[in-house]
């Protein structure tokens, strides 16, 4: 399994830890504990922009039986309660919480959850997003750990865990969503590959809480780090990891961690290392958030993430604003903002227009007003107002935004194989057409460009794509209002073109 591959996997990493207690024979010794990461992802499933739970509960069965051994729970004098909404996790992965585990072979996981909202996109609506009625059939799903699950202090362990959306949400005869939730979730224990670590994370989304200029790990490549706050939604213990620098780390946006301040929202692409510690392989700072007002001229502002679900344009055709399904706040303020939930963005002269330096851009394609379309995930930076309390005759009224920034964020796109364009000596360059099987994509064709930095995964290059099987692309996703040709290739006007950093063929 490549770095990539274990990129894409939910897991957990165990980082050296021990716990000892006095040598009195009166006294029973503490057990030796490990520090436990967990990390998550899932498997995505077309037409639903959301898919939100909230994990309150998680506890390991031990080998052998005995008492479960329990980490995260209601019940406890602290309870972190994580939420997830898992169409954000879309082909991508993120830490969930981390805490102290006894060390030992567990062979069983044990999960609470509740179930927030599912959400599908209708066209035919205004705003076109239909919330179900939902049901949750096992709010306390086992998982089998088979291999077991050992937890060794003095060493990082990792468990692979994988929501599977895709298999969760029940569709009736029409292939449409009902509602009702059945968890689905596979747990494999890993280890870390030759210098590789256990995992690649390309896209960890977040902010800035506090930076550190000096190195506190045991490795002596790392310089300093930053504290990276992340699912910030959740009601309480959302996790934060710190990201290490080396010398070969990349940064965009800034030029040291001594200009690192709290508050600033960075995406990072990072390694999970094999003593549990995060190297940041590029690290991107996009803008400096504002998450609280100053004054009544002052709003407050925040990165805002989500998929665009309609957009709007002047007599002229120049657009004017959008309305984007907000995922996910960062830093999130929870007095002003609902998540799940349409945002209006208005845009002006004075908004700027950028790629997310996380996504490949090998066509060198343009970026702007222009270029946005429906089904884009981005990330819009700016001051956002509630609507008033009374909204009179009209049945909705969403939050505005005035923003300073959008960014056009790496994203997974969901399809069947169409056709090959183009394809090179080396069967990784070249082109395909990717079927959309979502209505938010709006059914027409996408042109995919992959080059040889391009990861395939379970098929062996473009030559190994068939005919109507299924797809995940990751990319970045460009609207092209004009017909043209890119890297060789005709494309149409008015069509969606993506730049493939990972094309991976679904396994039902």
């Amino acid at each position: 399994m490549s770095k990539r591959t274990l990129a894409k996997i939910l897991a957990m990493a165990l980082t050296a830890g021990v716990l000892t207690s006095c040598t009195s024979s009166s006294i029973t010794p503490n057990p030796a504990k490990g520090s436990l990461i967990t990390i998550v992802e899932d498997a995505p499933i077309c037409n639903v922009i959301s898919a939100t739970v909230t994990l309150t509960g998680l506890n390991f069965t031990p080998v052998g039986g005995g008492a479960d051994a329990s980490y995260l729970t209601t019940t406890a004098s602290y309870a972190p309660s994580i939420r997830l909404n898992l169409e954000q996790l879309r082909d991508f992965n993120t830490f969930l919480y981390i805490f102290n585990v006894n060390a030992g072979s567990y062979n069983q996981a044990n999960f609470n959850l509740e179930l927030a909202q599912v959400a599908t996109y209708e066209p035919t609506l205004t705003p076109p997003v239909k919330l179900l009625t939902t049901t949750l059939t096992q709010p306390r799903p086992t998982v089998a750990l088979n291999p077991p699950l050992v937890i060794t202090p003095g060493q990082a362990n990792v468990l692979l865990l994988d929501f599977d959306v895709l298999h969760m949400l029940q569709v009736d005869a029409a292939g449409q969503v009902t509602g009702i939730v059945t968890p689905v979730i596979s747990a494999t224990p890993l280890t870390a590959t030759n210098g590789n670590g256990f995992a690649e994370f390309d896209d960890l989304s977040g902010f800035v809480r506090s930076v550190t200029l000096t190195n506190t790990t045991v490795n002596p490549l790392y310089t300093g780090s930053f504290l990276l706050q992340l699912l910030s939604p959740s009601v309480s213990g959302a996790p934060a990891m710190a990201v290490n620098f080396t010398a070969n780390t990349k940064l965009v946006g800034f030029t040291d961690l001594a200009h690192l301040v709290p508050d600033s929202y960075m995406e990072v692409d990072a390694t999970l290392d094999s003593q549990g510690n995060l190297a940041g392989n590029t690290v991107e700072f996009q803008a400096l958030e504002r998450p609280y007002a100053i004054s009544s001229t002052q709003p407050p502002s925040t990165a805002l993430i989500g998929p665009i679900v309609s957009t709007a344009t002047d007599q002229v055709g120049n657009p004017t604003q959008f309305d984007l399904w907000v995922r996910d706040a960062e830093p999130m303020d929870p007095a002003n903002i609902s998540l799940d939930s349409i945002f209006q963005v208005n845009l002006s002269s004075g908004t700027t227009f950028q790629i997310s330096a996380l996504g490949p851009n090998f066509a060198n394609l343009g970026f702007g007003p222009r270029n946005l379309a429906v089904g884009q995930e981005v990330v819009v930076h700016g001051a956002y107002t509630k609507p008033p309390a009374s909204t009179g005759s009209k049945s909705f009224l969403p939050v505005t935004v005035d923003p300073s920034a959008i960014f056009l964020k790496l994203q997974s796109l969901q399809g069947s194989f169409g056709s090959i364009v183009q394809v090179g000596s080396d069967n990784l360059t070249g082109a395909f057409v990717l079927n959309p099987c979502c209505t938010l994509l709006q059914g027409a064709p996408i042109y995919v460009l992959t080059n040889n930095q391009t990861t395939f995964v379970n098929t062996n290059g473009l030559g190994g794509l068939t005919s109507q099987e299924g797809l995940l692309v990751k990319g970045m996703p460009f609207f092209e209002p004009q017909a043209g040709t890119i890297n060789g290739v005709p494309i149409p006007a008015g069509a969606l073109v993506v730049e493939a950093k990972q094309v991976r063929r679904l396994q039902m």
